[in-house]
């Protein structure tokens, strides 16, 4: 065992050498997912259940991010075992129907959906999905399990499961409020019960102690569902992009935004890169990508991981218009003030 100054040495000298190390790191993860793969492991699993494409526990480079599809089964066999309750998660997660329709019940209230439409699933909010067509039900998701997993956070809870609940067996307050411990606290008066005449640390703590209930009614006035006919794309230097889910267009997430990227026949997206995660799911078409000079293959069904800070661009080589479902960490970077984009080649035509 290292001494304790050996030890102290090597902590310091660890912040230096971090940035080269994680450079090296991001050269030897995983960048292309295979959508044959993909169904190879479906139908290994009977053809339904979940595939999970980009995880770090896969070996992706990846501290933020997931992304994983779900074949379900028919009816009541969709969401076996999802009654009442269903689940809930203090992460970000944001669903786009790939076939299918039917309805989810989100914090007590009915959200109908179909193929093409999002849905982004407010932070710990109770939430099941009802198959109401007469086949499977397909989407991908994308949640920011690995980050609140990370930071010691991540709290799962799921009706199947209620041996591993932490907080939603407490009370019938403890399962519906949206933060965690939100039943247990006593009522104390918010920053607005005062008349101004607090010192300074005073207003500041209170307002310290008032952020979570303030939080939990911005969680349940935030947007949900996106339907298909809802997407607007707008000409940027990146080429036609739609916003989907974001906080500047009234979603309430934290670390996650997503978007859907198009591009026509013969053309090509804008080449750029960012300081933050990106998985990339392709909706249609078929072409190729150049990440950090390396040239990927595509087409529908495929899946990427975007390492961070890699220039990246995309061809359309198809006779279709070329759909990426593209997810990142933008908003994290951007809480914490890291988020930095670079702009190369414009996008064409």
């Amino acid at each position: 065992m290292a001494n304790t100054e050996e030890l102290q040495q090597a902590i310091g000298l660890g912040n230096v050498t971090f940035a080269r190390e994680e450079m090296e790191r991001r050269r030897g993860s995983p960048v292309h997912v295979s959508g044959d793969a993909v169904q190879a492991q479906l139908k290994a699993k009977g053809g339904t259940g979940v595939v999970q494409m980009v995880d770090p526990k896969l070996g992706f480079n990846v501290r933020s991010l997931r992304l994983w599809i779900n074949t379900t089964g028919k009816g009541d066999e969709a969401w076996p075992g999802w009654t009442t309750l269903g689940h809930r998660h203090l992460i970000d997660a944001v669903i786009r129907i790939v076939r299918g329709r039917g309805y989810s019940i989100i914090d007590a209230k009915r959200h109908d959906w179909e193929a093409g439409d999002f849905i982004c699933v407010p932070t710990f909010a109770w939430h099941r999905h009802v198959n109401t067509g007469d086949e499977p039900v397909v989407y991908v998701a994308g949640t920011t399990t690995p980050f609140s997993m990370s930071i010691g956070t991540s709290i799962h809870e799921d009706e199947r499961y209620p041996e591993y609940w932490v907080f939603a067996q407490k009370s019938e307050d403890a399962r519906t409020t949206l933060i965690p411990g939100g039943a247990e606290i006593p009522e104390s008066r918010s920053v607005a019960a005062f008349d101004g005449d607090q010192g300074l640390a005073a207003y500041l703590y209170e307002q310290q102690v008032e952020f979570a209930a303030a939080e939990e009614k911005r969680r349940r006035a935030g947007r949900v569902v996106v339907k298909a006919s809802e997407l607007q794309f707008g000409r940027t230097r990146m080429g036609n992009l739609a916003y989907v889910v974001d906080p500047r267009i009234g979603f309430n997430t934290k670390v996650i935004s997503t978007l859907v990227a198009e591009i026509p026949p013969g053309g090509r997206s804008g080449a750029h890169r960012h300081l933050y995660e990106e998985v990339n799911y392709i909706l249609s078409g078929r072409g190729y990508s150049v990440i950090e000079d390396q040239k990927y293959e595509w087409k529908a069904g495929d899946a990427f991981c975007i390492p961070v800070f890699g220039w990246h661009q995309h061809f359309n080589t198809g006779s279709e218009p070329a759909r990426f479902l593209v997810h990142t960490s933008r908003v994290a970077m951007e809480n914490i003030g890291q988020q930095v984009t670079q702009h190369g080649e414009d996008a064409a035509p």
